[in-house]
């Protein structure tokens, strides 16, 4: 292909007496059946021939450049296949051979930086490319250089060259002349008809200029069309706006790209009167398939300076960075519709698309998209909270998590909770301690309790709830670091402590629950009706119903208002109920080593999960989706392993291993699990990484 762009077949041979590549613009393959459109457009590709043979090359780029603006989305394609084989390896140095005062750059593409970037640190030389952006680039790349490279001189030819041209001289001194090699038979498609067969074509305007070179003519040229004028009418001298500015000389005002004064350039070439008659045909009455039939025969009469011109525009046309010339607003618009792996795709082609991709507006309306977990301050970008949110949901399901040891506890560690950054954690040595759950640095110490601290709860930034073996509740000030109020009313050891607003529930070996106004401190209502100890007790967020589990292997289901149970589940039948955990109409309890999850609203168990080698001593629910159901189940055991589940999965998602004895108690959010052991302290796994 890239030698037949220049005429000559792949065997050497002209392409013109070729029967397999014809020449003539006329002919090609595939052609449909003689029609009058079919017989006058070929009319058209004879005149298109001889205008093309007397332009200059200036005349052709502008030329070319027009009918460029004019092709769709099918020519642009159709030109950039055609040229790859004409724009072989030898392309730029057999041009600059034949047109030393042109530069004849190479063009920078996406593929060439790559390869330039690998050559390059294999230590390859490579000459400089053209990186084309706008139109000037392409203008100046197509700049002829006034000061052309002077060729080297010839070194003198050697001892036996000089012999064997004194024999050659001696040759052409007896005979007169070099043999002559015989011409080969023109082809009959390839003789040149009369010129004033022009005017038989009714859409080809009488030429205004005399023609040197003959058009192409064709038998078929010579059938007149069968039913009388064809059905749209030439462009003659019409608008007189457009043949005017073609006889006026446009002088320059700046300098060009190599800096050349105005006065040194030549004019600017403008567009020659048959160009507009072209983009006439070319823009209203020839189909995609004609189009594409005359570049195909119009590329084969340019040469390569011409060729060069129409790669470096098409490179231009193909990665011109639309985003960037459109108004803000709209590129934001455009932006907007991508997703947000396309947008991190989109922040790697430029500094502009990184920008506009990076756009607050655009990762806010992102995140409205998905459920946040990770914590967002008010300084953060939204950009970085989406990929932070990621991250989190990501270290969830690969067990990705950073470990931090909390210790400081003489005794073994009963309870833990967190708010924040802040965590508390009670201990069989009577004290309760507060931690940096980040770094695991003790903050303070708060001593009152006389045996064991069992249960703990947040109430406020600065106050601490926490349920003892003594039979008491306390509320402490963090800010002084003292006890600010002791509730009395068990008569045995607070197992259980649940706050939800100003309601607070508590659990006792008394076999009774209570209900608090922690606000006031005030004993609202005492639940009776369990005939055992009851360890376990949680509420749902709205304050209406509290779920109590005891000894005696029920869960019972209280309203908060009467006092009265609405409920009763017997969830065991063999032991205790040790842990309970509510949310969103579901309920997850632990009997022994078997955890079960429950739907309250029909009382039935939906999955039990069997993985825990001994008795389950503290469990956590956090459904993210109750109609489904999606959710996760966090628990922990006397085995020493901290599991959490998918609840629709039977097997465990991860086995956080790092205690050497019993887990009593665990808490978890959505960024971290923390827990207590009997080996005197607790863990912090934050998947916040």
């Amino acid at each position: 292909m890239a030698t037949m762009l220049n005429g000559q077949c792949p065997n050497g041979t002209n392409a013109e007496s070729s029967s397999q590549v014809p020449m003539l613009w006329h002919f090609g393959r595939g052609r449909k059946p003689l029609t009058e459109n079919t017989i006058e457009f070929d009319r058209q590709l004879d005149h298109l021939s001889v205008w093309l043979e007397g332009w200059s090359h200036e005349q052709r780029c502008k030329v070319l450049e027009g009918l460029l603006t004019r092709s769709n989305y099918n020519q642009i394609q159709f030109l950039w296949t055609t040229l790859q084989p004409a724009l072989h390896r030898d392309f730029m140095y057999s041009s600059k051979q034949n047109f030393p005062e042109n530069k004849f750059t190479p063009i920078s593409t996406y593929t060439s930086r790559e390869k330039k970037h690998k050559k390059t640190k294999r230590k390859f030389h490579r000459i400089q490319s053209a990186y084309i952006k706008n139109r000037g680039d392409v203008i100046q790349c197509n700049t002829v250089d006034p000061q052309p490279k002077v060729q080297r001189e010839e070194e003198p030819l050697s001892e036996h060259i000089l012999n064997y041209k004194s024999r050659w001289t001696e040759v052409l001194r007896n005979t007169g002349k070099l043999p002559v090699l015989p011409k080969k038979p023109a082809s009959p498609r390839s003789r040149i008809s009369s010129p004033r067969l022009l005017t038989k074509s009714k859409s080809a305007p009488a030429l205004s200029r005399s023609i040197n070179l003959p058009p192409l003519r064709r038998h078929i040229q010579q059938e007149s069309p069968r039913n009388g004028t064809v059905s749209y009418e030439p462009v003659t001298e019409n608008p007189q706006l457009l043949k005017s500015m073609s006889s006026v000389e446009i002088t320059r005002r700046k300098k060009s790209p190599l800096g050349t004064p105005p006065s040194e350039q030549s004019a600017v070439p403008v567009i020659p009167p048959e160009g507009w008659q072209l983009y006439h045909w070319f823009e209203d009455y020839w189909t995609d398939v004609q189009r594409n039939e005359f570049l195909h025969k119009m590329m084969r009469k340019l040469d390569s300076r011409q060729l060069y011109f129409i790669s470096s525009y098409l490179s231009l046309k193909q990665y011109r960075d639309f985003i960037a010339l459109l108004p803000e607003f709209l590129a934001l618009k455009i932006l907007h519709c991508l997703s947000p792996r396309q947008l991190l795709v989109a922040c790697q082609v430029s500094k502009i698309w990184q920008r506009l991709a990076s756009c607050d507006e655009i990762w806010k309306s992102k995140c409205d998209e998905v459920e946040i977990e990770v914590p967002v301050t008010a300084n953060m970008k939204w950009k970085n909270v989406y990929k932070d949110n990621m991250y989190l949901k990501l270290n969830w399901e690969l067990g990705h998590f950073k470990e931090v040891d909390v210790k400081g506890h003489t005794g073994k560690v009963l309870s833990v909770t967190f708010d924040g950054r802040r965590m508390a954690s009670g201990s069989k040595d009577t004290t309760i301690k507060i931690w940096d759950a980040k770094t695991g640095n003790q903050l303070q110490t708060l001593k009152g309790h006389t045996k064991g601290v069992w249960c703990l709860s947040f109430f406020t930034r600065n106050l601490l709830i926490s349920g003892s073996y003594d039979c008491t509740i306390k509320v402490w000030n963090l800010r002084k670091g003292t006890c600010a109020r002791t509730l009395f009313g068990h008569e045995g050891a607070v197992w259980a402590i649940v706050r939800k607003q100003n309601l607070l529930a508590s659990a006792s070996q008394d076999r009774t629950a209570k209900l608090w106004d922690i606000s006031r401190c005030q004993l609202l209502h005492t639940l009776r009706g369990h005939t055992q100890a009851v360890f376990c007790i949680d509420m749902d967020d709205d304050c209406k119903i509290v779920l109590t589990g005891s000894a005696d292997r029920s869960i019972r289901i209280w309203n908060t208002e009467t006092g009265k149970h609405t409920k009763i589940i017997w969830a065991s039948q063999t032991t205790s109920i040790m842990a309970l955990s509510y949310h969103k109409g579901y309920f997850a309890c632990a009997v022994g080593e078997v955890l079960s999850l429950w739907k309250l609203e029909t009382a039935s168990c939906m999955r039990t999960f069997e993985e825990h080698e001994k008795r389950i001593e503290s469990l956590e629910l956090r459904m993210t989706d109750p109609d489904k159901p999606e959710g996760t189940i966090v628990s922990a055991g006397q085995d020493g392993m901290v599991k959490y589940w998918d609840i629709m999965k039977d097997k465990s998602l991860h086995t956080l291993k790092g205690h050497h004895g019993s887990v009593n108690a665990i808490h978890f959010d959505e960024t971290k699990i923390v827990s207590a052991s009997h080996d005197n302290k607790c863990k912090v796994w934050d998947f916040n990484t």
